[in-house]
This record gives structure tokens, C-alpha cells and sequence, in this order.
């Protein structure tokens, strides 16, 4: 059972949110530019992989997580592509979305990419994030007086990745070895939990969810105000008339917009406004407009007179 869906994470949001609203002139623009870029090919990659699970007629009862994040107890965060939770064990996978030929350098802990044009390239230690992840589960299970084994996999989304010399203590390969893997575990173990064993380990791992809270390090008088016209690719911004957004330029109406740049506040500056604060952004000279907006938004309201703001909740951005 699906019990945690693949979502863009939060690093991705801001990017793209920072593409939005920095000028395409600003030195950080190209940076977030390939940011927003990679984070998304490495979206999409992982839900290449996803769709693979959905085919596996002999899972039976198991627990599947996308995008699982938690902070263990030291304070420290740990994110997790996939989780698979069985009776016979726990599955840890890490989807890379590379081009190239990639190689595993196990007495130097050192994972380095060679492109087709001959540059090589370092990235951050896979096998070592894995473990890493395992240990706190480790951790966690014989607090609980559970012996459940923990098994890993480095699954490559790209089926051009050429895969070089890799270590044979935790398992490389591409998507489409996953369902072979997956069925080898199930070969290799035996029940270790009961059915209710499982269900309450599910809920905990669920409640346990906690993500990262990311936000840039922009300050605001660089990001571009107002609600931005999509049609001109948030170049111009739009004009409040007759309860409505619109574009001075192409004349595109668009109320979608508008839900669009509240959500670029809440991701870039602060998930809470007031009335004079609103109008600054979005550049509205009267109160008792922006206080008309702001109650037909039908967002929480905390405090009175002065002291009040407002709650942007997270998917203010799929309101219209």
C-alpha cells in the first residue's frame, strides 16, 4: 500500500518559485536556473522508478513510502527517496538520474561520474548516505525490540547510465532490475512481523514524517513583486481590475496567477501576511481593498486590528 505519495521537494519549489521572481539578470539566476533544472530531472526520474512498484503482483501486504523525510534524534535530517516496509524487511533505495558512466571508488568513498565529453565529476557518497539511513533504523528497531532486516540499492533512472566498478556490499543497477531485486529479497527472508506488527510500524514511520523547511538565502528587495503574467513568462505583472488579475501587456486575465504569487510569498518570504504587508507585495494602495481580497481568500485569521495576519497554507497555489 501507497502510504506516502512523490512530491517536488523543497529545494525544488524554491527554485523554481526564485526563477519566478528573480530578474533573469540577477548573478544567482543562472545558478537556480541549473538547480531547478537537475532537481527536476532527477523528479522525473524517480517517478520513472515509482511506476515499477505498481507492477509487482508479489509484494503482498507491504508499506511504501516516496520522498520519506524525518529528523532523527540528534537533530539531524534524513531524506529518503524510497522506503519499502515488508514483514520480511526494510528496503532503503537511492535514485540517481545520471548520464555517463559512473564508477564507486570503495576504499576512497568517492562516487565520480565521467560524461561523454571526458569531464569527471565528484558527487556525494551514495553508499555512505544508504547506511547512514539504515542506521538510524537500526537505531529505531531495537528501541522497539524489533529484528527486521534492512536491505539496500542505488537504482540508476537513466537507461543510458553505463555502470562501471561498484562495490558489491550494497546493489547497483537500473530501473528495470528493481522488480528481479525486490523478488530476490522476498526469496531471501522470512516473516519477521505480523500483519498488525506492520500496520503500527506504518503508522509510526508516517507520524515520524517531518520535512525540511528550506528557504533561500535572497533578500526580499531582490524578488520581483506583484502578481506575475504567466503568458509573458513573469516578466510583467498584472494589474488588479474588476476583482481580477490582468496583464497590461497581452491582456491575459488570469485569477490562477494571483493564488500563484501568494504561494511565491509563502515559499520565499513567510508562510504568514498582514494587510499592510500584502499590499506592499502586491503593490495595492488601498486597504480596504486588499482587506476585501484578503477576507474573500478565507484564509485563518490570527489576531486583531494591527496585529492581524494572515495563514497562506500550502496549496493556496491549486485554489481557483
Amino acid at each position: 500500500m501507497l502510504l506516502l505519495e512523490r512530491e517536488k521537494s523543497k529545494s525544488l519549489i524554491v527554485a523554481d518559485a526564485l526563477l519566478r521572481r528573480l530578474e533573469t539578470s540577477d548573478d544567482d539566476y543562472p545558478y537556480f536556473y541549473e538547480v531547478s533544472k537537475r532537481l527536476h530531472a532527477g523528479f522525473e526520474g524517480e517517478k520513472m522508478v515509482d511506476r515499477h512498484w505498481f507492477e509487482m503482483t508479489n509484494l503482498e501486504k507491504h508499506s511504501l513510502f516516496f520522498n520519506y523525510e524525518l529528523m532523527n534524534e540528534f537533530g539531524f535530517p534524513h531524506q529518503i527517496d524510497t522506503l519499502l516496509l515488508t514483514p520480511k524487511f526494510l528496503f532503503i533505495l537511492d535514485i540517481k538520474h545520471m548520464s555517463g558512466r559512473v564508477d564507486y571508488e570503495e576504499e576512497k568513498n568517492q562516487f565520480i561520474r565521467t560524461r561523454q565529453d571526458g569531464v569527471i565529476e565528484s558527487f556525494s557518497d551514495p553508499v555512505a548516505q544508504v547506511l547512514r539511513h539504515g542506521q538510524y533504523f537500526e537505531r529505531l528497531f531495537t528501541n522497539l525490540q524489533i529484528t527486521l532486516p534492512i536491505e539496500y540499492a542505488i537504482v540508476f533512472s537513466n537507461p543510458s547510465t553505463i555502470i562501471g566498478q561498484v562495490p558489491k556490499s550494497v546493489p547497483f543497477f537500473h530501473t528495470s532490475g528493481l522488480r528481479f531485486h525486490v523478488s530476490k529479497l522476498l526469496s531471501k527472508h522470512s516473516p519477521v512481523l505480523t500483519e498488525k506488527s506492520l500496520n503500527k510500524l506504518s503508522k509510526l514511520l508516517l507520524s515520524s514524517l517531518k520535512r525540511k523547511d528550506t528557504k533561500p538565502a535572497i533578500s526580499i528587495d531582490r524578488i520581483k513583486k506583484g502578481v506575475l503574467c504567466e503568458a509573458c513568462n513573469y516578466q510583467v505583472q498584472m494589474i488588479y481590475k474588476n476583482r481580477t488579475w490582468c496583464c497590461p501587456k497581452c491582456g491575459v486575465q488570469n485569477k490562477k496567477a494571483f493564488y500563484q504569487a501568494l504561494d511565491d510569498y509563502r515559499i520565499l518570504i513567510n508562510d504568514r501576511i498582514k494587510n499592510n504587508e500584502f499590499r506592499d507585495f502586491f503593490e495595492i494602495d488601498s486597504m480596504q481593498i486588499a482587506s476585501k481580497i484578503l477576507s474573500r481568500l478565507g484564509l485563518v485569521a490570527v489576531g486583531d486590528k494591527k496585529g492581524r495576519y494572515y495563514i497562506i497554507p500550502e496549496n493556496i497555489a491549486s485554489r481557483i
